[in-house]
């Protein structure tokens, strides 16, 4: 095929053609191509979010039971808290007298006397833990008969279920009924509460 021997309206449609066929190409490669390729990053894009948006929604479905089981634990929490012994014009002891001598008095023991002994560390796992709280021990001197030493344990049991009894003492006097009684209480409390 010679270009000379055409004729010129063969010649205008060849290169018509031509022309239309090179925007053709230029179109493709640089607009429909390029497009194509966003459309495949945008469709796993969309992907991804829709996986995304399931899993967000299944967590939400699951929030309120999730926030129940959190104040659940609050409220637990919150027990153990009000159980911790917290000084009173900075003297534990002066607050144990304060919640100890009501059932002390009703379980017939008299003459209360408190003393603080040193605070002692927990022996809980993980350092947060033993940093935060300690066991204080509280020593009682008082004087009362064996069945009211005895009831008066059981109501610190009762009333205050984290208090451990760390040691009791009773020695005989003449009087069964005003026996020397020795008591030492640990009380969980928070380390910076006593100075």
């Amino acid at each position: 095929m010679n270009l000379q021997n055409m004729a010129p309206n063969a010649k205008r449609s060849l290169l018509v053609t031509l022309v239309f066929g090179a925007i053709a190409a230029t179109l493709y490669f640089f607009a429909i191509e390029s497009t194509e390729a966003t459309l495949a990053k945008t469709r796993r894009t969309l992907q991804d979010r829709t996986l995304k948006h399931r899993t967000m929604t299944a967590n939400l479905s699951r929030a309120d039971a999730v926030t129940k089981d959190l104040d659940d634990d609050r409220r637990r929490l919150a027990a153990y808290e009000q159980e911790m012994i917290e000084p009173l014009l900075e003297s534990t002891a002066m607050r144990a007298k304060s919640l100890i001598d009501p059932l002390a008095a009703g379980c017939g023991l008299v003459g209360m006397e408190y003393e603080q002994e040193t605070p002692i560390a927990l022996p809980i796992l993980g350092a947060a833990a033993r940093e935060q709280y300690v066991r204080c021990p509280i020593k009682i001197t008082c004087r009362g008969s064996y069945q009211a030493a005895i009831s008066f344990v059981q109501c610190v049991e009762k009333r205050f279920p984290l208090v451990a009894l760390e040691a009791l003492t009773i020695s005989a006097g003449s009087d069964p009924d005003l026996q020397l009684v020795s008591i030492i209480l640990e009380w969980p409390m928070k380390k910076g509460a006593v100075k």
